[in-house]
């Protein structure tokens, strides 16, 4: 009887435990912070529940108490924010405004200088796709997007993406749209991640690097509203010039030949390779309207890159062929790339003007980096573009500006902000750095 009533015991307190932590597992899952935003453009309810919301710090991850957001409501057309003293005594500030249509959601703190990143969670229909944040079909290395057998598309559910420039296909970009009639910018340029679904099949999570966080929500009753609206909040891009958008012939390396393809000896002034693609077209009534020439163009081995000059071995006569191009029609375009090689290279180090934090890779290529938030380092590096220039090239190949370069450790750019910061941020300054000078020397070139 004895050993019977222990076992009933042992039974009953088995019980109760777990009753009482499923109680406290509820009432933990239901002690958060809650917004939801009201739309009449939203599938289903109208209705998008942002829960799970989170800062993180080196001590771990906080979540957002429900206590922040109580008095909130369905948020429609009436801006809302609300603050909270954290149990590390930070004071937590978060605000919703509306803006037509959408929302911009902000939170911060005070101290902020130890947060390493915020979160939040999305709720998610079992028929809801997304799509966006990158051209490519999968995270990761390129050739993933293109691999045999890939049953990957366009819907991103059940994808883990990492917001953070790779090479070389990316164009990755912190927006992204849902069928259900919103769409997600993520404003700021640290990294971050976009789980659609995977972790849990119920919520869409998003985290961000970063001492604050900002976002927009937008909701429409079509994608093409919702990428028209994120393109005016991003920055409409500008019409290239014309001539853009004519037939381009390029080459991967050019070779001063003695002899043409037919065996015809060489008597022109400028580079074999050009005047025979160029005339070969012209011969052919095949229209070309750019000439581009990759690397390597100029002196210094291995890879022909020197302090912006020209290799006359391998493009003779260069100011004059870009005339003639000209002539023919054809603009010339140059690769380029953001970092320092020949005697450029040892000033640019001497002077402090490379990017904090960046290793020397064995092949000596893509080093050192110019670092853009240094406005001496940025003219430095635009006076070789301006090179250039001033010999008639019309246009650049931006290539490298987000293959080796620094992410992690303790380095700070000239401007203060940390290597991490940068890594997304630098591809944008690296065009309006070539941007800038471009258009001392061409204006808009629209013609």
């Amino acid at each position: 009887m004895k050993i019977r009533m222990e076992i009933y015991l042992i039974a009953f307190v088995a019980l109760l435990s777990t009753l009482v932590a499923g109680e406290a597992q509820a009432l933990r899952s239901g002690d958060r912070a809650t917004l939801v935003l009201e739309s009449n453009h939203l599938a289903g309810s109208k209705n998008l529940r942002l829960d799970g919301w989170f800062y993180e710090t080196a001590n771990g991850r906080t979540m957002l108490p429900a206590q922040l957001t109580r008095e909130a409501k369905a948020i429609k057309d009436k801006p809302w924010s609300g603050q909270i003293r954290m149990p590390d005594e930070r004071l937590v500030s978060v605000s919703v405004t509306p803006q037509g249509d959408n929302f911009v959601i902000r939170l911060n703190a005070q101290p902020d200088a130890d947060i390493l990143k915020w979160g939040l969670a999305i709720d998610a229909r079992g028929d809801e796709y997304y799509t966006g944040l990158m051209e490519r079909v999968i995270d990761g290395p390129q050739a993933a997007s293109w691999a045999p057998g890939i049953t990957k598309a366009m819907n991103l559910r059940g994808q883990k993406i990492e917001m953070i420039v790779k090479p070389t296909t990316s164009i990755y970009a912190p927006f992204y749209l849902s069928s259900r009639g919103y769409a997600i910018f993520i404003k700021g340029t640290w990294p971050g991640v976009f789980d659609f679904a995977g972790a849990d099949q119920n919520r869409v999570k998003i985290e961000f690097e970063g001492p604050s966080f900002e976002m927009k929500v937008y909701t429409a009753g079509d994608p093409a509203t919702l990428v028209r609206e994120h393109a005016l909040d991003a920055g409409p891009p500008f019409m290239p010039p014309k001539w853009m958008f004519t037939p381009w012939r390029w080459r991967d390396e050019h070779t001063q030949r003695p002899k043409y393809y037919d065996g015809t000896p060489v008597t022109g002034p400028f580079n074999s390779e050009v005047m025979e693609d160029v005339l070969l077209m012209k011969a052919y009534g095949i229209p070309n309207g750019v000439y581009w020439i990759d690397r390597p163009w100029g002196p210094g081995l291995p890879w022909g890159y020197d302090d912006f000059e020209i290799d006359e071995k391998r493009l003779p006569h260069f100011a004059e062929m870009v005339k003639w191009l000209e002539v023919q029609n054809a603009r010339t375009l140059l690769w380029i790339a953001p970092f320092f090689q020949g005697q450029m290279e040892k000033e640019a180090l001497a002077r402090g003007y490379t990017l904090a934090g960046q290793r020397r890779p064995i092949n000596g290529n893509n080093y050192p980096m110019v670092d853009l938030t240094n406005p001496a380092a940025k003219a430095y590096w635009q006076d070789g573009v301006a090179k250039l220039l001033k010999l008639g090239v019309a246009a650049f190949k931006l290539d490298r500006g987000e293959e080796d370069i620094p992410d992690n450790g303790p380095f700070k750019l000239f401007d203060g902000r940390s290597i991490r910061e940068n890594r997304n941020a630098y591809v944008a300054m690296y065009l309006k750095a070539t941007y800038d000078i471009a258009s001392k020397f061409r204006g808009h070139d629209s013609s």
